[in-house]
């Protein structure tokens, strides 16, 4: 690279920021939460913990949380049909967006109160998992019951308040399973026997 292109490389990627063909972070790295779209990607981004469990008789939880929004009458659309194209889509589109905006920030939350060394992923649209590391069944009771106060409470999303339902369920290794998927669906039927 000559001296003279040096000297523009950083003009044009501030000028590429500027535009917009080169997105800024939007969150910090340390409050960001990797999203999986399924129970099996979720396995297989737990297999090297499961692994070590298994290996050296660690212990290893698994709280599985599913979030409804509560969304504001102006952010619901009522009576628009699916198949609409025309002004349902834009409403919808906003929800979606609005709705996205909460899960980020349910994320957030969630990510800030729990230990660093815990991962927490979000699986699919509402729903999110945290991986307990050197957790038994009393410690995550206890987590559980301290996530249940933090994260219950009113979140900002863009300049409106929104409210969340939140629902928990929770796994251990080895008695809820002894692969990450296993662990998973244990969790989510917690979750459905407390529901009742």
């Amino acid at each position: 690279m000559s001296p003279s292109t040096a000297a523009v490389a950083p003009a044009d990627a501030m000028e590429q920021v500027r535009t917009g063909l080169v997105k800024p972070p939007r969150q910090t790295p340390a409050l960001w939460v990797p999203r999986v779209d399924s129970l099996a990607e979720f396995g297989l981004m737990i297999s090297r913990q499961l692994t070590q469990c298994r290996r050296y008789g660690g212990h290893l939880s698994v709280l599985w949380l599913e979030a409804e929004p509560v969304m504001p009458a102006a952010a619901t659309p009522a009576g628009v049909d699916a198949a609409d194209e025309g002004e349902g889509a834009g409403e919808r589109a906003a929800a979606t967006e609005t709705r996205d905006g909460l899960m980020t920030a349910v994320g957030r939350r969630l990510r800030s109160r729990v230990r660093g060394t815990d991962m927490v992923l979000q699986v699919g649209e509402t729903s999110f998992a945290v991986l307990l590391l050197d957790a038994g069944i009393p410690e995550a009771h206890l987590v559980q019951h301290r996530l249940a106060t933090a994260l219950n409470g009113p979140y900002g999303v863009g300049e409106t308040t929104m409210q969340v339902r939140l629902q928990m369920g929770m796994a251990s290794f080895p008695e809820g399973g002894a692969r990450g998927t296993d662990l998973a669906e244990s969790a989510r039927q917690d979750l459905r026997r407390r529901m009742r």
